[in-house]
């Protein structure tokens, strides 16, 4: 099993068309693990599943009520599909990426991929996924106070809700911060390439952080007093009044925590 954390979009209802709501709102997806099988065939098999290309017009979504409104985050499986596909293959040395993903597919993935986005512009994938781990960069977008401890079938785990408008301006106060203080552009590079990745939507939506499946990788005890969120404000606080030694000790102890949960994916 692939422990997986996720960061999902969910817009307005009344963003899509009346037949994806009928369908959607009446219907929703159950939760993490609920998408159709056979579109993980690639994870074990490097190959793409052999059905129509295109995004799933018949797949599933999840769903979320607010204060009586309805929010809705399509899956679009496939394209996430696509897309995963040709960021593993790049993320893997090249001597080794054939056994993996065969350049055949990854062609194959790249021509189906530009395809939709040339047919469907208006169509973009709701839900990043992460790894063995939850990439310190999503918190910076919510506030502490945001998190949400969840049990359910699968047991104890966390979750942070804000509006997207909310997460932007977080995110646009770190960028600012880090980029007069930080020396690391690389960190600099990827909150912007997650704001960027949230402007593709509403302001009114919601962003939803959730640790999935990451959180069976801790114990009861170590998910109750996860405070990530506010470790993470609390280095860019210390940044920001200039005290560098302060914000490397926490950014320190973040990292190293995040590493020693990503060593599984070597084990793995």
């Amino acid at each position: 099993m692939i422990r997986t954390s996720y960061l999902r979009i969910y817009v307005p209802a009344s963003t899509f068309t009346e037949d994806e709501r009928r369908r959607w709102l009446a219907e929703p997806g159950e939760g993490e693990g609920s998408e159709h099988p056979r579109y993980r065939a690639w994870l074990v098999t490097g190959r793409l599943p052999s059905e129509e290309p295109g995004y799933g017009s018949t797949e599933n979504a999840y769903v979320r009520e607010v204060d009586g409104r309805f929010y809705i985050c399509p899956w679009r499986t496939r394209l996430r599909m696509l897309a995963g596909l040709l960021a593993f293959r790049d993320s893997v040395p090249e001597e080794v990426a054939e056994a993996f993903v065969p350049q055949s597919e990854a062609r194959r993935a790249a021509k189906e991929l530009a395809a939709l986005d040339e047919r469907f512009p208006e169509i973009r994938s709701h839900i990043l996924h992460a790894n063995w781990h939850v990439p310190l960069r999503w918190f910076a977008a919510f506030d502490p106070s945001e998190r949400v401890l969840v049990e359910d079938r699968r047991g104890l785990r966390i979750r942070y809700e804000t509006h997207l408008a909310g997460a932007l301006a977080r995110l646009a106060h770190v960028i600012t911060v880090l980029a007069e203080t930080w020396l690391d552009e690389a960190v600099v590079a990827a909150l912007k390439e997650l704001t960027a990745w949230l402007e593709e939507f509403t302001p009114d939506a919601l962003l939803e952080l959730d640790y999935g499946s990451v959180a069976g990788m801790f114990d009861h005890d170590e998910l109750v007093e996860d405070q990530c969120a506010a470790e993470v404000a609390s280095c860019i606080e210390a940044l920001e009044v200039g005290d560098g030694p302060r914000a490397s000790r926490l950014f320190g102890d973040l990292t190293d925590k995040w590493a020693t949960v990503r060593a599984h994916e070597i084990v793995n």
